[in-house]
């Protein structure tokens, strides 16, 4: 029995350090892509006025009507479990398959987005919208064919990830943003070759892993139609279809109540989830992926060890999530003005001042959907089908109705509110529904995350406090020295208070970054 104990023991350890490794290395490279992102974001809107930058994103908005379900999202979190489960030679066959049929799905949805994007953009657009219709829907034909290309990188995506190869997958975002950066600086102010630039950018993504592929030899294995495990990736990608659909809607109710708000709302609302999906990303995406693929392997090799990597996934998504929200709430206007207020083109002063308000709300959105991007996956790993969908459509319908009922009275902000909202009623359910399922240790998980959220109030409100004190001077310089200031001391201080109450996640990070 103590032999035993030993092993398992051995082994629970072996797979935290190993999620913790790759979670530091997605980290890394998901840090790259989104800082090469905030500046692809920040030259639209000092090389583009708000006219094209309004119908770009509306244009962009099309292809991410499919882009969740094909390709990021419900792919690679059906892929992974399926493909962990087979032969490496039958793994190789089941991608085969997989891309002969995005192949043939993503061509028909390409024609048939380029035939019908007129009534396509007037889905999207509110009855007196101030978003150039015709442009948009100029964008929309040239832009839709980076689908195809951002869809098969996200099976490149999903076999590296389900071998815990996560360099190459964690770069390749970063191929897309410098070539969207190049191509605005050589073509400032046209917007067709901006659109065009988004799928130049989508390939070199996939091209990007190819080395990573033939390197390893998981190239996928082409020649046949069908595999006997594609009918199980399909049947667990069902869930991400209902929850994509419903999520989709909820986009298009957004942006329609955007595009009748003034000229430059739908650019500041996607200038705030950029700055949310960075925390996100950065601190709980890239972390849920790396243990998302440990919980995988769990569940078919240690078992014992699954509540174990599902608690220590939590814990140190907390300690980073609860931080960083923070931060994108108090230094939320040094931020945007940061990133945007450079040198806008005109027009955009309005867009920056939509930008901030927008943003503060989503500061206190980080944590409980950093959260949640864990807690959804054990679902996916047991193949369990039906809560998923049941726990996505009925919160997805309350944000719906929370965007409806809040954006007339608070605009922008009340779009903002409504996500924070819902993102805490969602992490309480899951939190119980884990508690029930996993026998996840709640009291636990609570305990750390209140020490962590006692450790990031203090350090956020001395770094408040310490701008407030401090004198800037009111330009870009300035933002950006309050950005860096602000953030340094805040971080300073979160360090401190993290070892004073012992949270074990500051030797572990610490660690692993030297490593």
């Amino acid at each position: 029995m103590n032999v035993d104990g030993t092993e398992t023991g051995k082994k629970v350890a072996a797979s935290r350090r190993s999620g913790q490794r790759n979670a530091v290395t997605l980290m890394v490279g998901t840090l790259a892509s989104r800082v090469t992102g905030l500046l692809r974001t920040s030259l639209l809107l000092q090389l583009f006025d708000a006219n094209i930058t309004d119908a770009f994103n509306v244009a962009w908005k099309v292809p991410n009507l499919f882009r969740e379900l094909l390709a990021e999202g419900a792919l690679t979190n059906s892929f992974i479990p399926i493909y962990k489960s087979l032969p490496r030679e039958e793994g190789r066959k089941l991608s085969g398959a997989l891309f002969a049929l995005l192949a043939l799905v993503n061509a028909l949805l390409v024609a048939g987005a380029i035939l019908a994007a007129p009534w396509v953009v007037d889905l999207l657009l509110a009855e007196r919208s101030t978003v150039n219709y015709q442009l948009a829907v100029q964008l929309t034909r040239i832009i839709f064919p980076v689908l195809a290309a951002i869809s098969l990188s996200a099976l490149a995506m999903g076999i590296l990830n389900a071998e815990e190869r996560f360099f190459a997958p964690a770069w390749a975002p970063v191929a897309l943003n410098i070539v969207v950066i190049i191509m605005m600086l050589l073509f400032p102010g046209q917007a067709q070759l901006l659109a065009l630039s988004v799928v130049l950018g989508g390939v070199a993504q996939l091209l990007i892993q190819l080395p990573a592929l033939l390197q390893a030899r998981l190239l996928p294995r082409f020649g046949r139609w069908w595999h006997p495990s594609l009918a199980a990736v399909l049947l667990l990608m069902a869930p991400f279809a209902f929850t994509t659909g419903a999520r989709q809607f909820l986009n298009i109710v957004a942006t329609a109540l955007l595009s009748a708000m003034p000229e430059g709302s739908i650019t500041a609302y996607e200038n705030a989830n950029l700055i949310f999906s960075l925390a996100l990303g950065l601190f709980s995406v890239s972390p849920a992926l790396a243990f998302y693929s440990r919980l995988s392997g769990d569940a078919n090799d240690v078992p014992e060890s699954f509540k174990h990597t599902l608690l220590t996934g939590l814990r140190f998504i907390s300690f980073l999530t609860v931080p960083a929200g923070l931060l994108v709430f108090f230094l939320a206007e040094p931020a945007v003005r940061t990133i945007w207020d450079l040198r806008p083109a005109p027009g955009q002063e309005q867009t920056i001042f939509f930008s901030v308000q927008a943003v503060a709300p989503l500061g206190f959105a980080v944590f409980p959907w950093g959260i949640n991007n864990l807690l959804i996956r054990p679902f996916y790993v047991r193949k369990k089908i039906r809560a998923p969908i049941i726990i996505s459509i009925i919160f997805i319908s309350l944000n719906g109705f929370l965007y409806v009922y809040l954006a007339p009275l608070y605009g922008i902000v009340g779009m903002s509110v409504a996500t924070v909202v819902v993102g805490w009623l969602q992490l309480a359910v899951l939190l119980l529904w884990m508690r029930r399922d996993e026998g996840l240790e709640l009291s636990s998980f609570l305990y750390h995350a209140l020490r962590v959220w006692l450790a990031a109030l203090l350090a956020g409100g001395l770094a408040y406090l310490s701008l407030r004190f401090l004198t800037f001077v009111p330009d870009w310089l300035g933002s950006l020295l309050q950005v860096i200031t602000g953030g340094g001391i805040a971080l300073l201080a979160y360090l401190l208070l993290s070892a004073l109450l012992g949270l074990p996640e500051l030797k572990q990070l610490s660690r692993r970054l030297r490593r």
